[in-house]
């Protein structure tokens, strides 16, 4: 586990938060309040002082309460045992991590993020919890679809994970990072039901930053502990789960177009679209199965911003000179790029694109996509893209990949994902793990015919919609003017 402190300390809405949800856990006797990484000591100081509440501690008899912090910065640490000294509580302080589990009722942390190490902590946090204990873990959203689904495939089928809750944006004074609070339990050997609660519009603004106070604490709490789908809370089934490959990031549990439609939803929704529109003969399935896209395609980034640089500066000099496509160039899924500065490409050749490779918008306003074609073969992509490069043509044809990145769903699940700091981008893992539903290659052309027709069909209305209206103000102007008559009167 890191052991550096990013100097952060827990927003007292976020540490309320936090208590509340395992406020209602039954305690009879004694309990260990334990935070592996204590900071200043705030989140044990507020179960402590909820505990002293017994209108908030709704769950048992709890008796004498015991807590143990613990930091690898011995000034931090001091500090966390003042705090919690002055919160009537005495605490036992350690520099390092117990050599053995600790045994503790409620383990009450915000670790630090970043460096791959959100697994470590979770699996620690599990391990140290008594056989009936819980814990509420602060992790960023990223914890819940980035990297391998190794870990969460875990917590799920072990039935560890109870809820993830995720928080607004700009809670804290010093990142924009967005967090969820997970709720945990000893594993029980099997999978179990996951609760998924949306929060992020909870709180109100304060400046820069958001604030929650004790109706957003309510809300959130009656949200986790809804019997069934509820405003903002969805019950997830181990195998919902499982079909998303295991994301565990609850705005996709949400909104209903993250959800793979019933046969009978598709086929009301499509014959209510069929009285206004010609659409192809379709009878209804159970769904492609679904694989993460970097088992797929070879995920790349673009070239390297110092590179790009360079290689423009060099563009005037001998050697391989291509054009660089840039965000701009990504239209209607096609390279439009006739005014692409150019760059020497020599010594970059790993980063040139070929003919089918899908290119996508990593930062800022992500959504634009496109397919290279021969024209643009040879050439550079810019920094801000990604490169999807099909490792199989036999299984996946690179048109249906980019019919599939363009689904309006889809955009929405990519952005659900993206990190948002100064501004919005998504990493080639991010992206990587995103589960394509695919079906065989003959399907995949034949879904791409019929998406082709429709759009054929929607280019000639819009074809008769422009001669209409170019029509319009022409034929009225010598109606008016008496230029042309009329020579046959409508039937009433």
């Amino acid at each position: 586990m890191a052991t550096s402190s990013r100097h952060i300390s827990t927003p007292q809405g976020v540490a309320r938060t936090m208590v509340a949800l395992l406020a209602g856990t039954p305690v009879d006797g004694d309990a260990l309040i334990y935070d592996p990484f204590a900071r200043f000591g705030e989140l044990p100081a507020e179960f402590i002082r909820t505990a002293g509440d017994a209108a908030a501690m709704v769950g048992g008899n709890l008796a004498a309460v015991r807590v143990r912090a613990e930091h690898p910065d011995a000034a931090e640490l001091r500090l966390a045992g003042m705090w919690l000294a002055a919160s009537g509580t005495p605490a036992e302080l350690a520099v390092a991590p117990a050599p053995t589990p600790v045994g503790a009722t409620f383990v009450l942390t915000n670790p630090p993020f970043g460096k791959h190490v959100e697994d470590a902590w979770l699996r620690y946090c599990v391990d140290s919890l008594t056989e009936e204990g819980r814990a509420g873990v602060l992790m960023p959203y990223s914890a819940g679809f980035a990297s391998k689904a190794t870990m969460r495939r875990e917590l799920v089928d072990q039935g560890v994970l109870i809820a993830v809750v995720a928080l607004p944006a700009r809670l804290f004074s010093n990142t924009r990072v967005g967090v969820c609070i997970w709720l945990l339990r000893r594993p029980t050997g099997r999978p179990a039901a996951v609760r998924f609660v949306d929060a992020r519009h909870r709180g109100r603004a304060r400046g820069l930053h958001i604030e929650f106070d004790a109706t957003d604490v309510a809300g959130i709490v009656a949200a986790v502990t809804a019997e069934d789908q509820a405003e903002c809370s969805v019950l997830a089934t181990p195998e919902e789960i499982q079909a998303r490959g295991y994301s565990l990031h609850p705005p996709e549990y949400q909104d209903r177009m993250f959800m793979r439609s019933t046969a009978d939803v598709a086929r009301a929704e499509l014959e209510a679209l069929a009285t206004k529109v010609n659409l192809p003969s379709y009878t209804t399935g159970s769904g492609w199965p679904g694989r993460p896209l970097n088992e797929l395609c070879d995920v790349r980034s673009g070239v390297p911003h110092r590179s790009l640089t360079a290689a423009v500066a060099r563009a005037g000099t001998a050697g391989v000179i291509v054009p660089v496509v840039h965000p701009r160039h990504l239209r209607s899924g096609v390279v439009e790029a006739a005014d692409a500065p150019l760059a020497e490409a020599g010594s970059l050749e790993k980063y040139r694109l070929r003919t089918g490779d899908v290119l996508w918008v990593r930062t800022g306003a992500m959504g634009q996509a496109a397919l290279v074609g021969d024209a643009e073969s040879g050439w550079l992509p810019h920094t801000n893209l990604l490169r999807l490069c099909v490792i199989d043509l036999d299984a996946l044809d690179p048109a249906y990949l980019l019919a599939f990145l363009l689904q309006p769903a889809v955009l929405a699940r990519i952005r659900e994902r993206s990190v948002r700091s100064v501004t919005t981008s998504i990493s080639k893992g991010v992206l990587g793990e995103l589960v394509m539903p695919l079906p065989p290659l003959a399907a995949q052309r034949d879904i791409l015919a019929a998406l082709a027709a429709l759009d054929e069909n929607a280019a000639s209305l819009q074809r008769r919609l422009h001669a209409v209206h170019a029509a319009q103000p022409v034929f009225g102007q010598h109606l008016i003017d008496g230029t042309v008559v009329l020579t046959e009167r409508e039937a009433p």
